[in-house]
């Protein structure tokens, strides 16, 4: 059969959320404690499915007018990626991971990244994610729900670097322009894989924030979301000189620019 992916239609939105209750519940079972599912499943709320398809790109593949497979790309995170499980090793996961890469590159985005949970880490090696590090969350009775922090370049070049961002850490040296929320206070802990890079970071004004990026040569491609203590989202991206201090420590000149609001400014970081 010849499987096609089409636009979510939000008149289907119970069919698609109780879809995805069921194959997180089938497909999780043998990986995870019925709390750590229970988080999976909040994740995936109608709200949140409503506003990814009113602002975002969520897709599917139905069969006899039922969903039997979905995925999601908000700005550079592909999230939402489920297959029935009747339908699984049939090349579907593969047919919506594409479609969501070759919507990011209309987007002109350099990378994607996602959090992939222990049932899909698999699946994603083989489309060639790289993986940074294992998170965790806490679930009820002490239990938790771990996945991997992965990401992928969207070209087909691959190059080696010679700078090292591998559990490192950044602090903020000045940041101009309007509004800002990185300030001075903000610490940022970076994780390498080859020639994408990872972030995480807190302090200042930014409650949580992550960061991906693509060195090339003596720059990076970055591009960032953050939430304030306002619980207030915001993303946007950045083009990063590196600089090599008389330590030979590492500076970034980050020209960066909200995607999600007007401002853009300068943001100098140097590894402590």
């Amino acid at each position: 059969m010849s499987w096609k992916t089409q636009l979510f239609n939000k008149k289907d939105i119970d069919e698609l959320y109780h879809f995805i209750v069921d194959t997180i519940h089938t497909s999780y079972i043998s990986y995870y404690p019925e709390e750590a599912i229970n988080l999976f499943i909040e994740y995936s709320n109608k709200h949140d499915i409503l506003d990814d398809a009113e602002n975002n790109y969520v897709i599917v593949i139905k069969d006899n007018n039922s969903i039997v497979a979905t995925g999601s790309l908000i700005y550079t995170r592909i999230k939402r990626v489920y297959v029935s499980p009747k339908y699984q090793g049939k090349g579907l996961g593969k047919l919506i991971m594409n479609e969501l890469e070759a919507k990011a590159r209309a987007n002109n985005l350099k990378l994607v990244e996602l959090h992939s949970s222990l049932f899909a880490k698999q699946f994603y090696d083989s489309l060639h994610y790289k993986m940074f590090k294992i998170g965790k969350v806490d679930a009820e009775n002490g239990e938790l729900l771990y996945y991997q922090r992965m990401a992928k370049r969207l070209d087909q070049n691959h190059n080696t670097t010679k700078y090292n961002f591998h559990k490192k850490q950044f602090n903020v040296i000045l940041n101009d322009g309007v509004d800002v929320e990185v300030n001075k206070e903000t610490i940022f802990n970076f994780y390498q894989n080859g020639e994408l890079i990872y972030a995480e970071y807190k302090g200042g004004k930014v409650k949580y924030g992550e960061i991906f990026g693509l060195v090339e040569h003596d720059s990076v491609q970055f591009y960032y979301s953050q939430v304030n203590f306002e619980d207030g989202k915001n993303m946007g991206s950045s083009k990063d000189e590196i600089k090599l201090l008389a330590n030979n420590k590492i500076q970034l000149i980050d020209s960066w620019e909200w995607k999600s609001k007007p401002g853009k400014g300068l943001c100098i970081m140097e590894e402590q």
